[in-house]
């Protein structure tokens, strides 16, 4: 990970950056207690090409049905052709006032064919899920953040990377987790929001 040029200068202010670790009924695995997905990110932060290929790397090591690995992942570096693109095309709503701060956009596919045969949606979505949380689990051990995006223009998506016979699942933004001093009230607001969860009773049971 870089800094831009300018980003060497000291800091006028002390940095705020918000820890929201999960109130959890039994102990976790520190990566997942503190995973959240922030909304502010530092807009002078650089993923190199050895950032992105150890994510990279995470995706496509996950495990899937029968070893088909029915996915792919594009990444979209701030300042491309591609990631402009998107940010000014590709994103919806709330989406598109802070989601250009992050470093990159990781653009995740999944397959609609395999061996020329339709493929269930449902069942290649969990596959690409699985992949796709690796990648997270894997940037935040580097020191990142990550932020699981639906509120984008799918069509737009699959145009902008050329996806063929390829579902748009989500674009995840990844980065360096910025200073909450300076951003705008909504998205303070929802950046220190409390993490909430349904009831352990309501999720999973325990039998025998």
């Amino acid at each position: 990970m870089g800094k831009d040029s300018d980003s060497s200068s000291v800091q006028s202010h002390r940095m705020t950056k918000l820890s929201k670790p999960a109130e959890s009924a039994a102990p976790l695995f520190e990566l997942i207690l503190n995973r959240f997905s922030p909304r502010v990110y530092d807009a002078t932060a650089i993923l190199s090409d050895a950032d992105l290929q150890s994510l990279g790397e995470a995706f496509r090591w996950a495990p899937s049905s029968m070893n088909q690995q029915p996915w792919q992942l594009v990444f979209a570096r701030r300042g491309s052709e591609l990631f402009d693109r998107i940010s000014e095309t590709g994103l919806t709503g709330f989406n598109r006032s802070w989601a250009p701060s992050a470093s990159a956009y990781a653009i995740v596919l999944a397959d609609q064919l395999h061996e020329g045969a339709a493929r269930d949606q449902a069942g290649t979505y969990f596959d690409v899920g699985l992949a796709a949380q690796q990648m997270v689990i894997q940037a935040e051990s580097m020191g990142l953040r990550a932020h699981y995006m639906g509120g984008i223009i799918h069509d737009e998506i699959a145009n902008a990377v050329a996806a063929s016979n390829q579902w748009v699942v989500c674009i995840i933004t990844l980065g360096v987790q910025g200073d909450i001093e300076g951003q705008e009230e909504a998205v303070v607001e929802r950046e220190r929001a409390i993490r909430t969860r349904k009831d352990p009773s309501a999720v999973y049971r325990i039998e025998g």
